[in-house]
């Protein structure tokens, strides 16, 4: 899936000096990779240069905002973080999942530059499957709100 075939978002500025970081835990990395991949492929499409782009693994979902808060810090305007978390047995996969999204969304807030976050809580792989590679991929629509984001956060510092 293309850039072109998601949801409209608005007319939005692509600007090509945008720095992005893609983030992903590299648990379950036959769906983590297709994500990031995607991603990646969506904003070069988008007209962010590969230069521009640092791909970064982490060792879990739950790092992930720390590492997104470390790349943000770095230079980067903006940052993708993807995941994978399966339901098990116990409540740890939902409290991952969960303090994953507050970690990144606190980071977003106070660094003022924007997150998406992309990690899937599924009851199954199969569930992330469906979720990467089909009709409605995450990774795409990932990389066209970061750069949505991005140009809306511009325009209103103009």
């Amino acid at each position: 899936m293309t850039i072109d075939n998601l949801p409209e978002f608005g007319k939005s500025r692509i600007n090509p000096d945008w720095k992005i970081a893609v983030i992903r835990s590299v648990w379950h990395p036959e769906v983590s990779s297709v994500l990031r991949d995607s991603a990646i492929e969506s904003l070069v499409v988008a007209g962010i240069p590969k230069s521009n782009i640092i791909a970064i693994d982490a060792p879990g979902s739950f790092e992930l905002p720390l590492l997104c808060k470390r790349a943000l810090e770095s230079g980067a305007d903006g940052a993708i973080a993807i995941g994978i978390v399966v339901q098990g047995a116990t409540h740890h996969a939902e409290l991952i999942a969960r303090e994953a999204a507050s970690g990144c969304m606190q980071t977003q807030l106070a660094l003022k530059k924007p997150i998406v976050f992309e990690v899937l809580f599924v009851n199954t792989l199969e569930d992330a499957k469906v979720r990467a590679l089909g009709p409605r991929a995450k990774g795409p629509l990932a990389a066209r709100t970061l750069l949505t984001q991005l140009a809306k956060l511009s325009e209103m510092r103009s």
